[in-house]
């Protein structure tokens, strides 16, 4: 009897701690292609400096960081529409999800592109990851980063033969 006990017991915990771990929603994929999408109309959008379509997709109180340090997107909205942006053949590619819970997803991603923002070259290929968290229904990005990729090491001299 000691023994069933155990191994009900064993069973149990075990069923448990596996479910823990599957918080996600049932229908993940679906939603991993709605959060791809919705980082393209944030892209876009930024592109064509319009606040309101960002607005739409990027919660009141996500912050974002980037190379120039941390923002808080309430500050961003504010200069986007004043920076000059020249951005051509963006693209996001290599998309990889993170499932922190059922609300909270991490998508990360490879950036590549051409162009200036204020005058500045942006870096051809970066990395880049944002934060969507599920509120009221809605999957919002929450936090975003950007990390140029850094170039590829070059490779060793080799000594000249004597």
């Amino acid at each position: 009897m000691k023994t069933l006990v155990l191994v009900t017991l064993i069973a149990g915990l075990t069923t448990t701690a596996l479910n823990a771990g599957q918080s996600a929603p049932a229908d993940r994929a679906a939603v991993e292609q709605q959060l791809a999408a919705t980082e393209q109309k944030i892209q876009d959008a930024f592109g064509k400096r319009d606040v309101a379509a960002m607005k739409a997709n990027v919660a009141d109180d996500a912050v974002a960081i980037d190379p120039g340090g941390p923002m808080p997107v309430s500050e961003f909205f504010k200069q986007l529409p004043t920076m000059d942006i020249k951005l051509t053949d963006v693209k996001l590619s290599d998309f990889k999800y993170q499932w922190i819970d059922a609300n909270n997803v991490m998508l990360t991603y490879t950036w590549t592109g051409k162009g200036t923002v204020m005058g500045q070259p942006v870096p051809s290929l970066a990395i880049e990851s944002t934060l969507y968290t599920k509120r009221n229904g809605k999957w919002l990005a929450t936090f975003h980063q950007e990390t140029p990729a850094a170039p590829a090491p070059k490779p060793a001299a080799v000594p000249a033969k004597k």
